[in-house]
């Protein structure tokens, strides 16, 4: 009788420690529950928009003249260039200062002259940009000024001063860049440039070398196109949103 009273004893505090176990496992979840683990999570990735408060934009490449049929006949574009520093004046807006160069010379048709044709631009600048964290980066912007056409190598005697005309210019351009890093854009630059001056072959006597040549193939204004490389560098980093 002893002998099984001991075990009935022994059996009341098995049962009672599986019950305290159990009890302790159930607590043990509850707590769980209300303390997930929020350090397993995945953060999201930054959606920050990056802000400077100034940028250099260069371009250059080569060039093809669109009117008029005067310029197309006797000088072909060699080479362009361009650069700009500027300033944001609200998110995305951009304002600043545009210098431009450009080279026209003899085409096959008229390759016993060897005239030259610079033009140089200066002007204010207004741009729109795309968000700077994105790695693909779209500027569009509208260049206006006044120009100063200057001719080398005539046919005719150069006068006194030279042969120069003064005008001005509009100039739409649009930049297509790939990041590199936060602050540095290269890609594809393209420029339509158009001018206020009328370009006349008989200034410098190259209408000597368009046979057919009439007034009405200089009846209209001076307008080229240019693409080719580009680059886009921000600085002075802003506030971020």
């Amino acid at each position: 009788m002893q002998v099984l009273k001991i075990k009935k004893h022994f059996l009341f505090l098995f049962i009672a420690g599986l019950f305290s176990v159990h009890c302790f496992a159930q607590d043990d979840k509850g707590d769980e529950k209300q303390y997930p683990q929020h350090d397993l999570t995945a953060a999201p990735p930054a959606t920050e928009e990056i802000f400077y408060r100034g940028s250099i934009q260069i371009g250059g490449g080569i060039m093809y003249a669109i009117t008029n049929k005067a310029l197309r006949s006797s000088l072909g574009g060699e080479y362009s260039g361009h650069c700009s520093g500027n300033f944001v004046i609200a998110p995305h807006i951009y304002t600043g200062l545009e210098l431009e160069w450009a080279q026209f010379g003899n085409t096959s048709f008229v390759a016993n002259a060897s005239t030259i044709m610079s033009v140089f631009n200066a002007g204010v600048k207004i741009g729109y940009y795309t968000f700077m964290q994105k790695d693909f980066l779209f500027c569009y912007s509208l260049s206006g000024g006044p120009s100063l056409v200057k001719y080398s190598h005539a046919i005719l005697p150069s006068p006194k001063g030279g042969f120069q005309v003064t005008s001005f210019f509009v100039a739409p351009n649009m930049f297509i860049g790939y990041r590199v890093n936060n602050e540095l854009r290269i890609g594809l630059d393209l420029t339509f440039n158009f001018m206020g001056y009328h370009f006349d072959p008989t200034l410098t006597g190259l209408d000597q070398t368009l046979p057919g040549y009439t007034d009405a193939w200089s009846h209209d204004p001076t307008m080229y196109f240019q693409w080719g490389f580009g680059l886009y560098w921000a600085f002075a980093e802003g506030k971020r949103k």
